[in-house]
């Protein structure tokens, strides 16, 4: 689905860090068919997808939509979070800032300029939802409306998640960070990718020396699996299925 903008307050955008940039342009373009462009983007079918940069910790990190970075800012800081990285410009694409929220998660904040953001989602090879995993859920909620205006509504899953709102729309998920993750896990975001066969995915994962951290599970959306590209890097995996209405909640 081509994407023409996004508004303030939604996530707009996710880029992995990586400490060999020409091993993870191999692995996602093996695995979702993307290429690379001279603005640092992945793309698929010609379209701005997710973003790539040079790291020593392999990660990836999502980007929300912002107005105005510097009120942002302040607000982060009022809500309990912190300032990593303060606004300042891509270039003309547009303005970057990077943020921890109350609990430690890192997410950063994009001013369009040139640049807006993702210009597909929601198909294979796409990014199609955002999860935080937490673990003071009450202490999240309260972090994110105030800096974002979101709010938690509670899914009817078996185990406990939530749908993140902004005004009327789902934006993300929240779960608790419970059995369900290792020990002493971090709280963190991760980016959800929408592929037409989860298991065939996790094997093409393995193939390019990735790795499986859960195999393909079956969620409220159809099947969904966690992976790792081959730095380190985590991110989940969404064959959606047939019967769901995609609109959040895993």
């Amino acid at each position: 689905m081509r994407v023409r903008g996004y508004a303030p307050g939604t996530p707009c955008w996710a880029e992995v860090g990586s400490p060999d940039p020409v091993a993870a342009r191999a692995f996602y373009g093996g695995l979702f068919g993307w290429q690379f462009n001279d603005d640092g983007h992945f793309t698929l079918n010609g379209r701005a997808v997710a973003g790539l940069r040079t790291a020593s910790r392999p990660a990836w990190l999502i980007s929300i939509s912002t107005d105005d970075p510097a009120r942002t800012a302040e607000a982060v800081q009022r809500a309990g979070g912190s300032v990593k990285v303060p606004p300042a410009s891509v270039r003309d694409l547009g303005t970057a800032a990077l943020f921890a929220d109350a609990g430690g998660a890192v997410f950063g904040t994009w001013q369009r300029s040139r640049f807006g953001g993702a210009q597909v989602s929601f198909e294979p090879g796409a990014i199609c939802w955002y999860e935080l995993a937490a673990h003071d859920l009450d202490r999240t909620g309260a972090f994110y409306g105030e800096v974002f205006g979101w709010h938690a509504v509670e899914t009817e899953n078996a185990e406990p998640y939530f749908e993140l709102h902004h005004h009327n729309d789902a934006v993300g998920g929240l779960l608790p960070i419970d059995g369900r993750f290792p020990t002493g896990l971090p709280e963190h975001w991760t980016v959800c990718f929408m592929v037409d066969d989860a298991v065939t995915a996790c094997e093409r994962v393995a193939e390019l020396g990735g790795t499986v951290a859960r195999k393909p599970m079956v969620s409220s959306a159809g099947w969904y699996a966690r992976v790792a590209d081959p730095a380190g890097a985590h991110f989940a995996l969404i064959e959606i299925s047939d019967e769901y209405g995609f609109s959040g909640g895993l």
